[in-house]
């Protein structure tokens, strides 16, 4: 396994939390379960095990949160991103609800939890606004409206005056409210999980990336440079960074990357004129916008783009963006850039894996994957803990490659290129 290229470090890195001290794993040993993969979903996972009495090792080539969980702009958002009819006709009439009640219910899942273990993560629950960026999306939020209030969503309808007080914009005359969306320091997020896992028991290894999984008298045996675990399961946890560790898995997802910026410090009455009541903003482009306060004095907005560096072309994007969403800021006013990855998978709905008896593997959040991590480690710990699959709130499916895989980065960037243009014309014809 080759570790992911490096990248610019996120402005989270400069707020978070402190890491603890991280060690590689030095010996050959045996435990419960092995995690690979040191963000939100194998955290959680590794919590919710050590917690129940199992002997847990959690590796990562790098260290907690060093992926997309520290990366991210740590929007809350409980909701996916179709109708529930479209959802229930994808997985079926037992498994299609039990999906939806996944995400209705995954933003209290995550601030009760952050509540429970008092996790200094800068969490704020003060609700997700997502805007129509033209007329014609105004339709979809009518039916993403319709359809999840019937599933117990509390989403509501704002629009004109109540929404430019709400979000500080004039780029949107209607948007949805969903009240149970929020925030986190993501980075903050991933270790403080780390470390409340590593109270319950739960062993972490950084610089310890997984180079093979092999069978080993019933059991599996994991290798890494300076050492194996050896387990009677494996839980891959890999997400945007799945590589061929896991024959067959990479191909199940295309990582996208999601790029951003944060502002220069602002005035108390720059900050106080944007999302006044601390609520997180996103809209309906097929290249997204979206937005938050750091609550503290900054204010991150992100879109889609091509490189985790955020490169120039991305950077454009962001400035464009920005400017059309709060004129009062320019590019001038964007001080740290950073990218991270995260998974599409074709359904645009969550994946969970078991190839073989003992091997697990939950991923694919395609830009949900705060709140939906948060509930596959969840999911991922019920499995082992013998729920059976059956009866697992997300369906467990075979590998099924993503189309034409090997091109992938190709046909994201001409996506993203006609997207964008599509986009476009949406707001120039209203």
């Amino acid at each position: 396994m080759s570790l992911p290229q490096s990248t610019n470090p996120s402005f989270w890195t400069r707020t978070a939390v402190a890491a603890a001290p991280g060690k590689a794993l030095q010996e050959d040993i045996r435990r419960d379960v092995t995690v690979i993969g040191a963000g939100i979903t194998g955290l959680r996972a590794a919590l919710e095990l050590a917690s129940s009495g199992a002997s847990v090792a959690l590796l990562d080539a790098h260290e907690p949160g060093w992926g997309a969980s520290g990366r991210t702009g740590g929007q809350v958002n409980p909701l996916a991103h179709a109708v529930p009819e479209k959802i229930i006709a994808q997985l079926g009439n037992t498994f299609g609800p039990r999906m939806l009640e996944s995400y209705v219910n995954s933003g209290n899942e995550l601030f009760n939890l952050i509540a429970e273990h008092q996790l200094d993560c800068d969490a704020v629950q003060n609700g997700w606004i997502r805007g129509a960026h033209c007329t014609g999306a105004i339709k979809e939020l009518e039916a993403m409206h319709k359809g999840w209030s019937e599933y117990g969503l509390d989403i509501s309808f704002t629009q004109g005056q109540a929404l430019r007080e709400l979000s500080g914009s004039d780029a949107y005359k209607t948007a949805t409210v969903v009240k149970s969306g929020g925030c986190i320091q993501p980075l903050s997020y991933s270790r403080e999980l780390a470390r409340v896992a590593t109270e319950q028991g739960a062993e972490i290894y950084s610089c310890s990336p997984a180079l093979s999984v092999t069978p080993d008298n019933r059991q599996w045996q994991v290798s890494t440079p300076s050492g194996k675990v050896t387990s009677d399961w494996v839980l891959f946890c890999t997400n945007g960074y799945t590589d061929d560790t896991l024959k067959g898995l990479k191909q199940t997802i295309v990582p996208l990357i999601s790029v951003q910026a944060v502002t220069r410090p602002l005035s108390d009455a720059e900050y106080n004129a944007i999302l006044p009541q601390g609520h997180t903003l996103s809209d309906t482009r097929r290249v997204i916008y979206y937005c938050r306060k750091d609550n503290h004095n900054r204010l991150l907005f992100g879109s889609l783009g091509m490189s985790e560096q955020c490169n120039t072309a991305d950077r454009k994007r962001l400035h464009k963006a920005i400017s059309h969403v709060f004129p009062q800021f320019s590019a001038t006013d964007l001080d740290v850039y950073w990218g991270g990855r995260l998974a599409f998978t074709p359904e645009v709905l969550p994946h969970l894996h078991e190839p073989a008896p003992g091997i697990l593997a939950g991923l694919g959040y395609n830009g949900r994957g705060v709140a939906m991590g948060t509930v596959m480690g969840r999911i991922l710990a019920e499995r082992v803990q013998g729920k059976a699959p059956e009866d697992l709130a997300i369906p467990t499916t075979g590998f099924k490659a993503f189309p034409f895989h090997g091109m992938h980065r190709l046909g994201v960037y001409s996506a993203i290129k006609y997207y964008e243009a599509r986009d476009a014309i949406d707001t120039r014809i209203g």
